[in-house]
């Protein structure tokens, strides 16, 4: 099984590159890779990524808005780092301290890294993205998860109590996700998912695990596998980044439905992936740079992105039609009543 799945992440992973538009030639842990040209007094920006691109979600999310910073005509580069290793984290991110106009970090994961180098630059402009760091030389954007994924936990209930309309779900009331690790930004979305159900029908079940890091799609399988067979699950949302990709694997080899994350993965598995979540992480990169080219971020604030400003959805394209009309209405409907305030979804972070 391994193997198999192995050589089925290879095409996902270059599959991934097609849909982003990213391209190989960014650097591996290499400060010294070339950059982009810039042109028209626009700022360089330099993103350090605490793992690789290819995952077909989170990181390539962040990647489309470099890539479109570069066609504005920004000066910009993209450094990858070993995902296990957080050391090369750190090197990465203070190798190019100094030297860009800004410099781009994101994910929990980085904020301890960032507050211990951003008082060693206090002339280096840095933007976080999906947590808070709070310094004088530090922008903040983060996303409301918890709301695209109650729209998540929406659909899903939905499909395991309309087997009618979904011919791959048992109507067993079981839904399952997967998350990379048990930690606050995670659990994030498994709140706004469990609200989702509960909106619909609240005697459905929401079986939860952890993979444990972000980069183990074997490990991904084999839980949301576990869940297909043995938990009844009709579906199971992935929110475990590259390790995410062995779920969207499993609903496939086991003839049930998932649903993807961050970027859109409905393409994937076409006719196993009822929708993606998606967390707009390059709109927002996007957005902020261009917003510092005017002299108009605001460093040491937070600028968050839920439904209502476009921050977060869900995404139906691209999926084989196997969401009908009448329950994307619905979905659309809790959408908009959230978005209105009608709907307040839980949150675990602040």
């Amino acid at each position: 099984m391994k193997r198999q799945l192995k050589l089925g992440l290879a095409a996902l992973s270059a599959l991934a590159l097609a849909l982003t538009g990213c391209s190989s030639s960014s650097s591996t842990g290499s400060p010294s890779a070339s950059a982009s040209g810039g042109s028209g007094g626009k700022l360089s920006v330099v993103s350090v990524i605490n793992g690789t691109l290819g995952d077909a979600s989170f990181f390539d999310s962040a990647e489309t808005g470099m890539s479109k910073l570069k066609a504005e005509g920004h000066k910009t580069q993209t450094i990858q780092s070993d995902a296990n290793n957080q050391t090369s984290w750190k090197q990465n991110t203070e190798s190019v301290s100094g030297k860009w106009d800004l410099v781009v970090v994101g994910t929990s994961q980085m904020v301890d890294i960032l507050k211990e180098i951003a008082p060693k630059y206090p002339n280096q402009k840095y933007l976080i993205y999906d947590d808070v760091v709070t310094a004088p030389n530090v922008a903040s954007i983060t996303f409301k998860q918890n709301e695209g994924s109650y729209l998540a936990g929406v659909l899903a209930a939905l499909a395991t109590t309309n087997k009618d309309k979904f011919p791959k779900a048992s109507g067993s009331k079981v839904i399952g996700l997967v998350g990379g690790m048990d930690i606050p930004i995670i659990n994030d979305f498994v709140v706004g998912f469990k609200k989702g159900a509960e909106t619909v029908d609240p005697s459905i079940q929401v079986k939860v695990g952890y993979v444990g890091n972000f980069t183990d799609s074997d490990k991904g399988y084999s839980i949301a596998k576990s869940m297909f067979e043995q938990d009844k699950a009709d579906v199971v949302y992935q929110v475990a980044g590259g390790a995410g990709a062995g779920v969207l694997k499993a609903a496939k080899d086991t003839g049930r439905y998932a649903i993807g994350v961050d970027s859109n993965q409905n393409k994937l598995y076409q006719g196993f992936i009822l929708a993606s979540m998606l967390k707009n992480v390059g709109d927002g990169i996007h957005t902020a740079v261009l917003a510092a080219d005017q002299g108009k971020l605001d460093y040491g604030k937070t600028t968050s992105y839920g439904l209502k400003n476009g921050g977060v959805g869900l995404t139906f394209a691209d999926n084989g039609n196997i969401v009908p009309s009448d329950m994307q209405t619905k979905v659309n409907d809790y959408a908009q009543q959230v978005s209105d305030g009608k709907i307040t979804v839980p949150t675990t972070v602040s």
